[in-house]
């Protein structure tokens, strides 16, 4: 009996860094890559075995497998190339996915140890290979072959194929789930399930096309060749499909290519991305089955808002024909730019997605205008318009839907921006018949300074609303301690906090400037506890009114006499200064903001509440308590909305909008 043939692997140092440990950077990859093999060995069933607890990963399959002289001609030899030695097809007619010869390699990249066992004909081969005993072998002036190690002990539960276990993984597996798995390994391969014979499994679960996840997230879809299931999966469409097999096939006749396949578009970006972060938006390149290239939609540098919500997968058996060079580049994860079949595809593919862009945007201008219709306040809105001003407001809100928005309430006020903009439209228009109505119509003047009067109503009603929930939000999120420095920098800007009847005048920023100078420089010259006390001071204009507004520490107490000398100090030197303007005969009114009130305001046999208060008045100041602000303001405006909701004839249009929530889509 003859001596078997020894196990020998002859790889270079460089090519096992190249190939085996860069090639790929995910666990799913390298399963791509194992259960392409499994295919091409004619395997009817791959499963895959994730073990967190042990840190392994066991893939079998069902397939042909190796006898010794095939692990050592085939699965040993990198570089082996495969369609040359063993033919255009496996037995049962299956086109093979393997070209090179190293896609075994890609294990290194994610796991220390690979053991394989394998059974052909009755004869079990099993051996084990050591990434870093394989670099230890191969590395240093005295490169050699490498051995790997032969095991002696066979698993009882394993009759037929190959069986691949890792160890030693340098990946981790904490944060992978089996379905997140099942997603990724299924968005590789378009040849899994019932249909092709060949089934996949991960822990027990088998993987299937609707694994991919992508077919309930369509909102419209381009198809290229038969996708009738495809098509069928896709609950969601909220079109009929185009197929553009036909409209392309004089471009792909001269090419001397074939396309099939799909591309669709989302109706939200935010649904192109999946549960472990991956990015969707892409369109990927398939051979023989296979993901060839993940994207190739980033090369064609769309900028237009549509490419980011493209998403698809395309197959051209044309990129892998086995008497033509490969397409594919060393690292198996992308294609040759420069290869003329690879160009042809992308030149297809870029007529294809500016096409689609065009459609894209017609339907979503035109089934975003149902949608806002859909609201019946809003639809009565549009049927009260007339002319020119409807026409402009249906095809402004269909657009609407082709804005970017990750967030469905941000399309919402939007769409109340743009009815309060054409109602605005629309009283200009009323104000250019102006010209038209004879001076004896008086009642159709006053009729068209009403509509005005309504509109500032409604535009006001609106900025009221948002303040109310700056303000409830502000209630809720600030704690005691840090409620002065939040506030401190907001407030100058915002004197409606303190008075909702207090706006911004406007033309006062030089006064202001001076002011706020003489302010912070009398600030700077406090000493002692007056300057522990103190955050900040500054001084504003509104509407014929001077506000100095101080702000002392929420943990401290102030007296009062110590208050009013300071405030006498600030108000009459700003008196000062605005003589020399026009707003000289404005009153001047200081507020003190504290989280604690004067030592005397609990001396109830003495000063008290009232004796601060009338204090304070003499220098024309007044306290205002930090926890009362937000209250104070909130029950003010809140006041004012109970009383507008009466007399704004847009509220409940906007209250609709805001009430209004689509039609759910289910995702399964």
């Amino acid at each position: 009996m003859s001596q078997p043939r020894e196990l020998i692997m002859s790889i270079s140092l460089n090519a096992l860094e190249h190939l085996g440990l860069n090639l790929y950077s995910n666990i799913p990859a390298v399963l791509s890559e194992i259960v392409a093999n499994a295919w091409d060995a004619d395997a009817h069933n791959v499963n895959v075995t994730v073990d967190k607890a042990m840190k392994t990963i066991t893939i079998d399959d069902d397939g042909i497998g190796m006898n010794r002289d095939g692990v050592i001609d085939w699965f040993l030899t990198v570089g082996f190339k495969r369609r040359e030695a063993m033919g255009a097809s496996t037995p049962s007619g299956r086109k093979p996915m393997g070209r090179k010869g190293i896609g075994k390699l890609s294990t290194f990249s994610i796991a220390q140890i690979a053991e394989v066992y394998t059974i052909q004909g009755g004869e079990h081969t099993a051996f084990k290979m050591d990434r870093e005993v394989i670099r230890k072998a191969i590395s240093g002036n005295t490169q050699g072959p490498y051995k790997p190690e032969e095991l002696q002990n066979w698993p009882p539960d394993f009759k037929k194929g190959t069986r691949i276990y890792l160890s030693g993984l340098s990946k981790s597996l904490s944060g992978m789930t089996v379905e997140g798995l099942k997603r990724r390994v299924a968005r590789r391969f378009a040849v899994i399930g019932p249909k092709f014979k060949f089934t996949v499994t991960v822990n027990g679960g088998a993987i299937g096309p609707e694994d991919r996840a992508y077919h309930n997230k369509l909102q419209y879809l381009w198809t290229y060749g038969a996708q009738t299931e495809f098509v069928k999966s896709c609950k969601h469409l909220e079109r009929a499909h185009e197929d553009r097999l036909q409209a392309i096939q004089p471009e792909l006749t001269r090419s001397n290519i074939s396309l099939s396949g799909w591309i669709g578009t989302v109706s939200s970006p935010s649904q192109l991305k999946d549960e472990e972060g991956d990015n969707l938006n892409r369109l990927a390149v398939f051979m023989r089955g296979k993901m060839a290239q993940e994207d190739i939609l980033d090369e064609f540098g769309q900028k237009e808002i549509y490419a980011n919500y493209v998403i698809g997968e395309l197959h051209c058996e044309e990129l892998d024909l086995d008497d033509q060079g490969d397409t594919a580049t060393s690292g198996r994860q992308s294609l040759k730019q420069d290869d003329p079949r690879f160009e042809a595809l992308r030149k297809v593919v870029l007529s294809e997605i500016r096409h689609i862009a065009g459609k894209w945007s017609d339907w979503r201008r035109s089934d975003g205008a149902k949608t806002a219709a859909a609201v019946p306040a809003v639809s009565a809105w549009l049927q009260d318009l007339k002319g020119d001003t409807k026409k402009k407001a249906e095809r402004w809100i269909g657009r609407l839907n082709t804005i970017r928005s990750p967030e469905e309430s941000d399309k919402k006020e939007l769409l109340k921006a743009s009815i309060l903009a054409f109602e605005s439209y629309r009283r200009k228009e009323e104000l250019d018949r102006l010209e038209n109505i004879k001076d004896e119509n008086l009642e159709q003047i006053l009729e068209i300074f009403q509509t005005i009067d309504d509109l500032e109503l409604s535009y006001y009603g609106q900025i009221v609303k948002l303040r109310v929930q700056v303000i409830r939000t502000l209630k809720n999120k600030l704690k005691q301690n840090d409620k002065e420095l939040v506030l401190r920098d907001y407030i100058f800007d915002h004197l409606w906090l303190l008075d909702p009847g207090w706006e911004r005048t406007k033309g006062s920023e030089h006064a202001e400037t001076r002011i706020n100078e003489f302010l912070k420089n009398n600030s700077n010259a406090l000493k002692g506890a007056q300057k522990r006390a103190r955050i900040d001071i500054g001084y504003r204009t509104t509407s014929g009114k001077h506000v100095i507004v101080e702000l002392k520490r929420a943990s401290v107490a102030v007296p009062v006499d110590d208050l009013t000398k300071q405030i006498r100090k600030y108000r009459d030197g700003a008196k000062k200064l605005l003589e020399k303007t026009s707003f000289k005969d404005w009153p001047i009114e200081i507020i003190c903001l504290v989280g604690k009130p004067p030592p005397e305001w609990n001396d109830s046999s003495g000063t008290g509440p009232k004796g601060v208060i009338d204090s304070l008045k003499t220098v024309d100041a007044r306290l205002v308590f930090y926890d009362e602000l937000l209250t104070n303001a909130d029950q003010a405006y809140g006041d004012y909305l109970d009383a507008h909701v009466k007399l704004d004839k847009l509220w409940e249009v906007f209250n609709a909008i805001d009430d209004f929530a689509p039609p759910e889509k289910v995702v399964k």
